[in-house]
Parts: C-alpha cells; sequence; structure tokens
C-alpha cells in the first residue's frame, strides 16, 4: 500500500450509502410544496385538547401563514377558521385559536387518528381537510346536517353520524310518576352523537319545542343515557300513552360540551342539539 493513505474504515461504504439517502432525502424535501403535504396526528390525552403541535417539516413549509381552514372530508362539509400560533421559544407551530371548537363539535377523543391533507387551490384559500379515524380503526362516518359554509363569527352546524334515527314503542315506565319518568337512549345512537359529553336535547314536534335534560346511568356493559327532566312535559303536552311509538330523528347536531366547559356552552346556547319527534298512537294515526 502506498505510504501516507490508510486503510479504508470499516463501515465506510454503509456511511457513504447514509450519507447519499440523506442528501436525497433533503433533495426530495426541498422539492416538497405545502400542495403535496398529507400529515397524520395521533390524539393523546393532554395534547390537543386546547391546541395541536403541527408537524415541523409542515411548519417550515407553512412559513408565515397564519390563518387556516378546518374541513372534514367529504363532498359540502363546512369550513372553519383556525388560527396558527408560532411558539418563537421552542419553534413550534400549533393549530390553536379555533381548534378547540372544532374538536369539540365533532367530538374528537383519545386515540383517535386524524389525516390531514393540505389545499390551498380552492377558492377558500389554505385548508386542511380531515379524515378521523376512531379506536375501533376504521373510519369514523360524517354526513354534514346542513348547507353553506360558515364563516368567521358563525356557528358551523356539525356533521353528524349515522346512525340518526331511532324509534321506542311506550311501556309503563316511560309514562310513570312525574319523577319516575324517563326514555332511555338506544347505546348505539348515544355514542353516534356524543350524549356522554352533552347535558340537554331538545324535542321538537310541528312548531313546539321542550328542552329536556339527559341523565346518565353507570353499569357494568356501559353507561347509559335517559331522556328524564322535561320529557314528563312533553308526554303530557302530546298526550302520550303506553303503546305509542315515538320516532327521534336528528335535524341539528350541536357541539358536545363537558361539563366543566359552562362558558363555552353559553357561547353555542343558541345550537342545541335538537330531535324531530312523531309519534304513531296505537289506533294507527300520526302526530308530526
Amino acid at each position: 500500500m502506498p505510504a501516507g493513505v490508510g486503510r479504508p474504515r470499516r463501515g465506510s461504504n454503509k456511511e457513504q450509502t447514509a450519507a447519499a439517502d440523506r442528501s436525497g432525502m433533503e433533495e426530495e424535501m426541498a422539492g416538497l410544496s405545502l400542495s403535496d403535504f398529507e400529515f397524520f396526528k395521533i390524539l393523546l390525552p393532554g395534547m390537543y385538547e386546547e391546541a395541536l403541535r403541527l408537524p415541523a417539516l409542515f411548519a417550515r413549509e407553512l412559513g408565515a401563514c397564519r390563518d387556516l381552514k378546518l374541513r372534514l372530508a367529504g363532498a359540502g362539509m363546512p369550513l372553519w377558521d383556525v388560527e396558527v400560533f408560532a411558539d418563537e421559544k421552542r419553534g413550534d407551530m400549533y393549530l390553536a385559536q379555533g381548534w378547540k371548537k372544532f374538536a369539540r363539535a365533532h367530538d374528537l377523543r383519545d386515540g383517535y387518528l386524524l389525516v390531514f391533507r393540505y389545499d390551498d387551490s380552492a377558492a377558500a384559500g389554505a385548508t386542511l381537510t380531515l379524515t378521523v379515524f376512531d379506536r375501533t380503526t376504521c373510519r369514523k362516518p360524517y354526513v354534514h346536517a346542513g348547507a353553506g359554509k360558515a364563516s368567521r363569527g358563525a356557528r358551523p352546524q356539525l356533521a353528524i353520524a349515522e346512525p340518526s334515527q331511532f324509534a321506542v314503542s311506550l311501556r309503563q315506565c316511560n309514562l310513570a310518576a312525574k319523577q319516575n319518568q324517563y326514555l332511555n337512549v338506544p347505546v348505539d345512537f348515544q355514542d353516534a352523537h356524543g350524549y356522554a359529553r352533552r347535558r340537554r336535547v331538545e324535542l321538537r314536534m310541528g312548531e313546539k319545542t321542550w328542552s329536556v335534560n339527559l341523565k346518565r346511568g353507570r353499569r357494568a356493559l356501559g353507561d347509559r343515557t335517559a331522556l328524564k327532566y322535561g320529557w314528563h312535559q312533553f308526554c303530557v303536552d302530546n298526550g302520550l300513552e303506553v303503546g305509542d311509538t315515538c320516532f327521534f330523528k336528528v335535524i341539528r347536531e350541536g357541539p358536545c360540551v363537558d361539563d366543566e366547559d359552562e362558558e363555552w356552552e353559553d357561547e353555542w346556547e343558541d345550537d342545541e342539539h335538537v330531535l324531530q319527534v312523531e309519534v304513531r298512537k296505537k289506533d294507527g294515526t300520526m302526530l308530526t
């Protein structure tokens, strides 16, 4: 071996390959545009309720943009305004103001996986479209319950998840003494519409409405929600009897609100969760 020429260091081929890979990745990253961007976030306890941290690469490409729109994937879904907050000290960027309302309204929970896709080609401008996968690892289905798009300061209608209706044939327990009257909500329905995070619903027949509080009971097989305070008045006003069948259908979803969010609930007080009710009497006549 010529003098002054050392032996190749062990592993140098691997290091050269790794360096080439890094170089290729850097070139590929340099060629990215926001329109190519997709990323996912897993919702972990304490890490998404108030704000959601954006991936560093996406944040770098986003640059000085501070206003985004959020929407669920699917035709006709409304747009929600959200602001981007930059933590200059840590160098992180977050979905901040507007994110909390979006997350609560769409009942996003611990363990959910969200896939984001960036799009700035629409007239609305910079938009992140979300696809939601729940704890079953399956995509959570949403159907837009309202028309039109939500603008800043407006209260968007929540996209609702099927099933959106149920029927109950009334029994004596549903029409007992005032303080004992209740109507259990089917488990699939209560879970689909976030009844664990609701305090009340509004029942509507024709032009009249009744406010009914929800009561939750803990059971070995899972919590159960019932229509309770206010249900008695609904039954009395409509002359309901044992054997009548009530059909309930969601016509406005409204936000899901935790017990500690009283000030947030007041802000949305005009957007109650509304169930349209139709009644088939024992003799076959219909009340609508």
